[in-house]
């Protein structure tokens, strides 16, 4: 019974991680090449790391345009590191099934590029806020870039 009930899990998460890379290669040639579990673990640890690039690029554009906003930085900065913390936790509750396989990396890197792609927009909506007139810029978190 408990080899069965094994499986059944094992199925599940192989069909949903299966589905949602058949999802991701359409959009990116490197799964459309992986061969391997650890081609397919360097495929979704090389996302992860774009969508953490533009997330910090958007951190940073975002603390640029605050300008000297003390309280402002420092709520971004910790609300930052507060989404961080479960973006981790989140993935690794996501994951925790198969934490002991070969296809952990590409479940926690995958989990975290989708939450990090998620915030890379809500990031680009606090910087594009402004744009809905000057009612809406009294309602935006961060300036426009000539409201500092």
């Amino acid at each position: 019974m408990r080899v069965s009930c094994l499986a059944a899990v094992a199925t599940a998460v192989l069909g949903l991680a299966g589905s949602a890379l058949a999802a991701r290669a359409a959009d990116d040639a490197c799964y459309q090449k992986a061969q391997t579990q650890a081609q397919l673990n360097a495929c979704a640890s090389a996302a992860l790391k774009r969508e953490d690039d533009q997330l910090n690029q958007l951190y940073r554009q975002i603390m640029d345009r605050l300008g000297a906003d003390q309280k402002a930085r420092d709520l971004l900065t910790h609300a930052e590191r507060d989404w961080l913390r479960f973006r981790g936790s989140a993935c690794s509750f996501t994951a925790m099934r198969v934490a002991d396989g070969s296809i952990y990396p590409m479940m926690m890197n995958d989990c975290m590029a989708g939450l990090t792609r998620t915030r890379n927009i809500e990031l680009q909506d606090h910087l594009a806020c402004y744009k809905g007139g000057e009612q809406a810029a009294a309602q935006c978190a961060v300036p426009g870039p000539a409201m500092k």
